[in-house]
Order: C-alpha cells, then sequence, then structure tokens
C-alpha cells in the first residue's frame, strides 16, 4: 500500500505553485478592468463585456482540459508535462494582457478580446492539471487540508505580491506612464511564475493510476457520478455564489480607493494589506479545520465575513488608517475560504467514487472551474453594467451619487454570496470519521476486484 504521508519538500512544491497560479489570477483579477477603463480609456460596459468573455471563455475550457489531462499517460505523469511547457505561453500572453496597442474603435476591441481569450486558454492548459494534482499526491483527508494550506499560503503570498507590489511596479517603472508600467508588471510576473512552476514540476511527482483504456470513465459516466455527488454541489454552490458575488467588493476596490477616499497613492498598500490579512490567517483556519472541522470553519469564516462588510457599508470610513483596520479583518474572513474550498474538493472525489464506482479527478475540477468562471464572467458583465448605471467615468470627478452606488454595489451583494454561503455549507456531510469511512470501503472493493 501507498504511504498517504507527504514530506515537508513535497509540500513545500506544490504549495508555491499557487504562488505563480495567483500572480495570473490576481493580476487579472484585481488590475485588469482598472487597465481598461482608466489606462486603455474603454467604457467599463465594453471593459466589463471583454473581461466576461475572456472568463467565459476560460470556463468552457476547464472541461475539456480536465477530460484530455485525465486521460494524459506519458513518464512525466498525466498533469505534470501541461504545468511545464504551459508555463512559457502563459507568461508570454500575460505580458501581452496589459499592452496598449495603437488601435482604435473596433479594432482594438477585437484586439483586446483575441488576447484575453488567448491568454485565458493558456491559464486553463495550466491551472487546471495544477488544481488536479491535490487528488493524485494523497487521499488522507488531514493530509490534504496540510498541502491545500501550503498552497493557498503560497496562493496568497502569490496575490500578496500582486495587490502590493502592483501599482508600485507599475509607477516605478512607467515613471508616471501607467501603460509602460503595466508591461513591465507583466514581464515581472511572467519571469517569476515560469521560475516558480519549474520547481513544482521538478519536486512533485504523482501516485501512479494503472488506468487501462476500459477503466477510464466516459464523459456521460462522469457527469452521472457528478450529479449524485451532493457533497459536492453543496461546495460548488457555495463557492461559486461567494466567488461571483466577491468580484463585485475586489474588482470596486481601486476604485473606491481612487475616487472616494482619494487614496490612489496607497493603492499598493491598502492591497496589501486586505490580502497579508488572509495570508496571515490561513494557519489559523488549517488549525481551526483540524479541530473543529472544514464545516465549522467554513460557517465561522463566513459569519466574520458578515459583520465586516456590514461595518464596511454603515461605517463612515474617513481616514487611511480606518480602511486598512477593516480591511484587515476582512481579509481574516477571506483567508479560509481558499484553504477550506480546496481541501474540502478533493475529499468530494472519494465520495463521489464511494457512491457510483467511478473516480474522476481533473472532470470534476474542471466542472468546478467551469461553473465558477461562468458565475464570475456574469459577475463581471453585471459589474460593467452596474458601473454605467451608476454614471462612472473613468478619470472623472464622480457624483455623490455614484460613490455612493459604488459603495453599495461592492458591499450588500457580497454580503448576499456569503449569507447563502453559509446557509449551503451548513448542510455539508463530510467530517474525518466520515472520510475515513469511504477510503477503507473504496480500498476493501479495490481488493474484492483485484
Amino acid at each position: 500500500m501507498i504511504s498517504n504521508a507527504v514530506s515537508n519538500r513535497v509540500r513545500s512544491a506544490y504549495g508555491i505553485g499557487d504562488y505563480a497560479i495567483c500572480l495570473y489570477w490576481s493580476g487579472v483579477g484585481l488590475y485588469l478592468l482598472y487597465f481598461y477603463t482608466d489606462v486603455v480609456g474603454i467604457t467599463p460596459l465594453l471593459a466589463g463585456w471583454i473581461y466576461a468573455l475572456g472568463i467565459a471563455w476560460d470556463a468552457v475550457t476547464d472541461p475539456f482540459m480536465g477530460y484530455l489531462a485525465e486521460r494524459t499517460r506519458t513518464k512525466m505523469g498525466s498533469y505534470r508535462p501541461y504545468i511545464f511547457y504551459g508555463s512559457i505561453p502563459l507568461a508570454l500572453s500575460f505580458i501581452l494582457l496589459f499592452w496598449v496597442p495603437p488601435f482604435e474603435g473596433a479594432a482594438l476591441f477585437i484586439f483586446l478580446l483575441t488576447v484575453n481569450l488567448v491568454h485565458r486558454t493558456c491559464f486553463t492548459i495550466v491551472s487546471v492539471p495544477y488544481s488536479s494534482l491535490t487528488a493524485r499526491i494523497t487521499d488522507d483527508s488531514d493530509e490534504r487540508t496540510k498541502l491545500t494550506t501550503a498552497r493557498m499560503i503560497g496562493a496568497s503570498f502569490g496575490t500578496l505580491s500582486v495587490s502590493a507590489l502592483g501599482f508600485p511596479i507599475v509607477l516605478w517603472f512607467g515613471g508616471g506612464d501607467e501603460a509602460i508600467g503595466f508591461i513591465f508588471f507583466g514581464m515581472v510576473c511572467g519571469l517569476a511564475a515560469i521560475l516558480v512552476l519549474s520547481i513544482t514540476v521538478r519536486f512533485v511527482q504523482e501516485r501512479e493510476f494503472n488506468f487501462g483504456p476500459s477503466q477510464i470513465p466516459s464523459f456521460s459516466k462522469v457527469s452521472k457520478s457528478v450529479a449524485k455527488n451532493y457533497p459536492f454541489w453543496i461546495v460548488f454552490g457555495s463557492i461559486l455564489i461567494l466567488g461571483s458575488t466577491s468580484i463585485m467588493f475586489n474588482n470596486n476596490l481601486i476604485y473606491f480607493v481612487k475616487y472616494s477616499l482619494d487614496l490612489h497613492e496607497y493603492q499598493g498598500l491598502i492591497l496589501g494589506v486586505s490580502s497579508g490579512a488572509a495570508l496571515l490567517a490561513i494557519p489559523f483556519w488549517a488549525y481551526a479545520a483540524l479541530k473543529i472541522g472544514k464545516r465549522n470553519s467554513w460557517m465561522a469564516a463566513m459569519a466574520l465575513l458578515l459583520v465586516g462588510f456590514l461595518v464596511f457599508y454603515f461605517y463612515p470610513i474617513s481616514s487611511l488608517n480606518e480602511l486598512l483596520i477593516l480591511l484587515g479583518f476582512i481579509g481574516i474572513g477571506n483567508g479560509a475560504t481558499g484553504v477550506l474550498f480546496w481541501s474540502m474538493l478533493p475529499d468530494t472525489i472519494e465520495y463521489g467514487e464511494w457512491k457510483t464506482g467511478v473516480r474522476t479527478e481533473s472532470s470534476l475540477y474542471g466542472f468546478m472551474t467551469f461553473a465558477q468562471k461562468g458565475a464570475i464572467a456574469f459577475a463581471a458583465l453585471l459589474l460593467g453594467m452596474a458601473l454605467t448605471q451608476i454614471g462612472f467615468e473613468p478619470n472623472q470627478i464622480q457624483t455623490e451619487e455614484t460613490l455612493s452606488g459604488l459603495k453599495f454595489i461592492m458591499t450588500w451583494i457580497p454580503l448576499t454570496g456569503i449569507f447563502i454561503s453559509f446557509i449551503l455549507v451548513s448542510f455539508y456531510p463530510i467530517d474525518r470519521s466520515f472520510h475515513q469511512k469511504l477510503i477503507q470501503e473504496i480500498n476493501l472493493r479495490k481488493l474484492d476486484n483485484a
């Protein structure tokens, strides 16, 4: 029997991989909409369409990538080749994403959209196999929590790096010209990501699953297995709603700081505090998950976020320090979502295998990210419409009505998602003892069929 223990070296090598993934994910999530409106100079509605179509395309390609990777057989494994060979095209597409082209009108729209689609394709090729590695490294629930903790620490450091250093890099290399600065931002992130992903590929090995062609589940079997996996649907629904609504806060924070508080020069510090608090909170939430369970930890985090966003809306923020304290509090709650979600999701794989006899990893991850990104695409489009509706004009003094509307959409929409997530996860059934039972019964079935 293969040991489920994961060495510190493997855990660290896997965890650091998400540093690279989040350089791209957070770079797009934090800055792309702002880049489109305030640097390229297109309308919020047009920017929302480009952003949304890019994410939607990413969502469409995820299940296909998962299906393909799961069926790949090489000496490097099923997933690692895609991470290794896809890292350079991904970096180049990210640089191009933050380039201001010398086009106008329809040509500008087509160029921005095409580059966005290319980048999202490259991101899918790398990110889906990377996420799928968790279930191939170990099938022990506690080890997965530790493994996911390492991953989320890496992810949080990636987000922190992009948050705290993004605008300083833009301002430093751009010399006041944000168009030039964002090119250098893309280059720094791309080079760092290539180096980091090479470490992951070098030190992380996949457990061997000797599936013959007849043992690889068909698309119909995978679909039926996912349909009957109700713990997956709980996790799915919770993160789907939470992620799609939180985009309203994350993407509007830069606008709020620039136009409502006139603190644009402190963007790096402000974004860094929010991400830094989430990073510092990860070990706490990992410990909580081991002590009180993943479900209870998730519900506690949602309670904290509910309080934080209510205070953000009703309290008249008037200073940098007040904003930093409040963002730090919200960041503590946000620190839980990543480590708990990516730890709970692999457990649902075993539930599906126990329930239906079909084991699927990449397909489930691909389906998960498909729906998640589809919802984010819708949210991005909705955000563009909302900014247009409240009268937002890039690089202009905003009216009081616009500023009030901005604060409303960046708080109450996330609050709705947080509340629904709290309710859904309260029905999550998999705890440590239940998961151990699943693994034991699955292993007994394998012995009986041997």
